[in-house]
């Protein structure tokens, strides 16, 4: 007689996949259940092979929610911020499809720099970076910001992404890239410049950034120093705009404070020509951002909603009894 494998399972019995994140002690039940590797899954006459082996609980069978939704033509997505599984139906063919693996997790990086690479013979701007969770666990992954990895025409459709908690922007990790890359990208070092000026060609622009970048480089105010380091400016869509993304400390006598701050910086021709002749260019910075402590205010303003819900929730408890 066969002996199914017995495992242990720390939370609801959803089966999705998906990163469920860390929950309370108070939502948690501890079950026994097994796999049961030898049951066969038919849908609609036709049998299937599911990534996930079935599960077995108080003689009810569970299977992978989000395998079956994608098999049936359902769109099933985990958000970790509501903890909540949302399914909706495919309607229309004009519907987006749903990538293989929905589930986004979130990380914040770790030493981003930005880099030109050479990619099957063509030049390509390129941000890469570590995890760092905060937890003191770091992941030693490099990740590909998935925007950069699109203009090089790489094909994504399928890779699991990563949500970068400062910026927003989606990432996808080297072992990742791997599947769909047709050789590793060469980096090219060009001068002493550590970072990239994207989408940016003309010359005399380019060398007023770096002008700009190397004057404000380190500053003092009072008793404090600004040391600010470029990770990557980035040409906008609006004209003469740039996004300008950098790690800034700042030193006093009292403390030491590490911060990445985004600001955009406005191009303004001069009137006159420079000494040799060509255009010069004035710099202008606006919508300064200290993404860290927007961050830190964000998980603030969660914490005090989640607190608040609770409270209303054992209030209207109370209030049944």
């Amino acid at each position: 007689m066969k002996r199914w494998k017995r495992v242990l399972i720390t939370g609801t019995l959803l089966t999705t996949a998906f990163t469920a994140g860390v929950y309370a002690e108070d939502v948690l039940q501890r079950v026994d259940a097994y796999l049961r590797p030898d049951f066969n899954v038919v849908l609609d006459g036709k049998q299937i092979q599911l990534e996930s082996p079935t599960l077995v609980y108080a003689d009810k069978t569970y299977l992978s929610l989000k395998e079956l939704g994608n098999l049936l033509g359902a769109s099933v997505i985990w958000k970790d911020v509501n903890k909540t599984i949302y399914i909706n139906s495919r309607i229309n063919p004009e519907q987006q499809v749903v990538e293989k693996d929905q589930s986004i997790e979130e990380f914040k990086f770790r030493t981003p720099y930005s880099i030109k690479v050479n990619y099957l013979g063509a030049e390509y701007p390129l941000m890469l970076a570590y995890a760092d969770e905060g937890t003191g666990v770091r992941n030693n992954l490099i990740y590909y910001r998935l925007s950069d990895v699109r203009k090089m025409g790489i094909d994504t459709n399928g890779l699991k992404q990563s949500k970068e908690k400062l910026t927003g922007a989606l990432y996808i990790s080297e072992p990742e890239m791997k599947k769909r890359l047709k050789q590793m990208p060469t980096p090219i070092y060009n001068g002493s410049e550590r970072y990239v000026i994207a989408g940016e060609i003309n010359t005399n622009r380019i060398k007023a950034l770096q002008t700009y970048v190397k004057e404000n480089g380190s500053t003092r105010t009072d008793d404090i120093t600004f040391t600010n380091i470029p990770v990557m400016i980035e040409k906008m869509d609006t004209e003469n705009m740039y996004e300008y993304l950098y790690f800034q400390t700042r030193t006093s006598s009292k403390f030491t404070i590490s911060h990445y701050i985004s600001t955009k910086l406005i191009l303004t021709k001069m009137e006159e020509k420079l000494v040799d002749g060509s255009d010069g260019y004035t710099i202008n910075n606006y919508g300064w951002t200290d993404l860290d402590d927007k961050l830190e205010r964000e998980v603030t303003r969660k914490e005090d909603e989640a607190r608040k819900a609770k409270d209303e929730e054992a209030i209207r408890q109370a209030a049944q009894k």
